[in-house]
């Protein structure tokens, strides 16, 4: 039992240890997350405003022309690695900025106010990614901190307790029969003293009664010794 109590602390203090650093890294990682967010709605907020200014030059025709000229999308790979020893997902992705080459128009036909909001979404598709990226991961060790906390709460509210009550127990327990056996080899050893004290009184009686034999037989002797003489 002692042993047991022993592990569950360690236990214990090794799941608060890796609770408190994956907390650290959650906080750090999440205010990124909340900067980053803040710069992509910067982002978009000015994408939007470009597309509104577009549109009112050129046109929203135009404009959806320019989105579906782009013969190659943002590819999207998900995969897994390793943040302070937990399995995290990691999005592997081509860049969404092109040249205006890879853009799918021409030069002629379009303006620099095209390129500009061209290049304003390419960028808020790439900050979108990593917020994809970043909020997977941060959901990821949420979960695992609540796992933990659920973990250290079983060990420190409801097993420890419980096996220091048994603990407890099973020490009381063993007093109660260490005192009883001493009261057990007390009385064995009174009774043992009274049996001995006992006998020693019986030998000493049968000692003195062959010792008393003795004197009335040689008594006895006497007189027939002396009856003879007279005689």
């Amino acid at each position: 039992m002692t042993d047991e109590l022993a592990l569950a602390r360690k236990g214990e203090r090794i799941l608060e240890r890796r609770r408190d650093s994956l907390v650290f890294v959650l906080l750090d990682l999440l205010d990124r997350w909340t900067e980053l967010r803040r710069e992509t709605d910067e982002a978009f907020r000015d994408a939007a405003e470009l597309h509104v200014w577009g549109a009112e030059r050129e046109g929203e025709i135009a404009l959806r022309a320019l989105s579906e000229a782009r013969s190659s999308h943002t590819e999207l790979i998900v995969s897994e690695t390793k943040l302070v020893g937990l399995t995290v997902p990691f999005f592997l992705s081509t860049s969404a900025r092109r040249s205006l080459d890879g853009r799918g128009y021409g030069v002629l036909g379009t303006s620099a106010l095209d390129d500009e909001l061209v290049g304003s979404y390419e960028s808020v598709v790439e900050d979108v990614v990593r917020l994809a990226e970043m909020r997977a991961v941060l959901l990821r060790l949420l979960a695992e901190v609540r796992r933990l906390r659920l973990r250290v709460n079983y060990l420190t509210q409801r097993l420890i307790p419980e096996l220091e009550v048994k603990k407890r127990y099973i020490r009381r327990y063993l007093d109660e029969r260490e005192q009883e056996e001493h009261f057990r080899q007390f009385r064995t050893k009174q009774r043992n003293e009274r049996r001995d004290a006992e006998r020693r009184r019986a030998e000493r009686q049968e000692n003195e009664r062959r010792r008393a034999e003795r004197q009335e037989d040689g008594s006895a002797e006497t007189r027939r010794t002396d009856d003879s003489d007279r005689d």
